[in-house]
């Protein structure tokens, strides 16, 4: 596409040149006439045609404005976004560390019940003053010997006592052993159900925890 002032500057030089060759054409035509008007010489023709010709390009000039270019605003440059460091491939692999859980300390005085069970013959119903022996077994789950002397005692009942309300053994018993207590009983004259509690205890008088058995009959 031409621009505005090219094409203004074109536009005179053809002007300047047509204005230049009619000048010259003038002058070789002209010949000594008697009565003639006196003539401009050359040099005054072509300053006649050159301040024509001024004068045009400042009017086309005038009406014609070229655009003035605006100022290009200068781009700033793009701000770095900062990138997080990224974790090592041998990071990613390490497998995530488990707390060790301590092992469990067993309690100094520990007992569990391993068996309720009656002698000769193992059943739950008898008749008034029927002799039988009750067997209860208990195994040390602590971490100190239980010393001689140890005993099982009745704490609570239902129905009439007909059993042997305490018993010791006459040796120690250590961590991860077993001991029996073997009692007597009879059935009871009042008839129905009947219920024993026991709990273990050391030569101390102290309740041994997990030292407990339920022992019940019914008599008929």
């Amino acid at each position: 596409m031409v621009s505005p002032l090219k094409s203004i500057v074109s536009k005179s030089t053809s002007i300047v040149t047509f204005w230049l060759i009619t000048a010259i054409f003038l002058v070789g035509c002209a010949g000594p006439v008697s009565n003639a008007v006196p003539t401009m010489d050359d040099s005054a023709i072509i300053a006649a045609a050159v301040a024509t010709l001024s004068a045009q390009m400042t009017g086309d000039a005038l009406n014609n404005p070229s655009p003035t270019p605006l100022p290009t605003q200068t781009p700033l440059p793009p701000t770095a976004t900062p990138i997080p460091p990224t974790a090592t491939a041998e990071a990613s692999l390490e497998p995530t560390a488990v707390p060790t859980l301590s092992p469990t300390q067993a309690p100094a005085l520990s007992a569990k019940l391993l068996y309720v069970v009656t002698f000769p013959e193992n059943k739950r119903i008898y008749v008034p003053n029927e002799k039988y022996g009750l067997a209860l077994g208990f195994e040390n789950t602590g971490t100190v010997t239980w010393a001689a002397g140890s005993t099982v005692k009745l704490t609570s009942f239902k129905g009439e006592i007909t059993i042997q309300k305490e018993l010791s053994v006459d040796k120690a018993v250590k961590p991860g052993e077993k001991v029996e207590f073997d009692l007597w009983v009879f059935g009871s004259e009042t008839l129905g159900y009947h219920e024993f509690i026991y709990q273990l205890y050391t030569e101390d008088g102290i309740a041994i925890p997990g030292g407990v058995a339920v022992y019940s009959y019914t008599s008929v």
